[in-house]
């Protein structure tokens, strides 16, 4: 080994940086990644969809089996060597959409979150709409009056 070889080999144990590989072969073990993850990386996914609004599930869906829906999203865990993940998704649809577009939005969004995030199988989204939401609208057309109202009065 010459001098420069050395050298930069005492670099970067200076910097920090491991220059040999860990050897795994022999590790055994699971990883499970829990409920309220995945719940917060489909929250992520149907927020990033336009036109959608996390809705109330309601009565009945919180009465069913399972765990309750938080911020419009409930997760079924099913045991396994391979978990596979229910998410049942409660929406707002935007005015003026096309609710089957956006829905289909909201499961391949979900769907390709979760799987990228966990290595997960997704077997189902579901996607129930509770309602339609306005309020763009009404923000726009309230603030506009108030804006033209000023303009006369100057």
């Amino acid at each position: 080994m010459d001098n420069n070889e050395q050298t930069e080999i005492s670099n970067y144990e200076q910097e920090g940086i491991e220059t040999a590989t860990a050897d795994q072969t022999g590790l055994e073990g699971k990883i499970r990644i829990s409920e309220e993850v995945i719940s917060q990386l489909a929250i992520k996914a149907l927020l990033s969809v336009d036109g959608i609004q996390p809705a109330n599930p309601g009565l009945m869906a919180n009465l069913r089996m399972g765990r309750k829906a938080a911020n419009g999203v409930r997760i079924s865990i099913s045991d396994g060597e391979s978990p596979e993940i229910q998410v049942d998704t409660y929406v707002s649809v935007k005015y003026s959409l096309r609710i089957p577009d956006v829905c289909w939005d909201v499961q391949e969004a979900v769907k390709d979150q979760i799987e990228r995030y966990t290595g997960y199988t997704v077997k189902s989204v579901n996607v129930y709409v509770q309602g339609i939401t306005f309020s763009e609208k009404q923000t726009e057309s309230g603030d506009a009056p108030a804006a033209d109202a000023g303009a006369e009065i100057l």
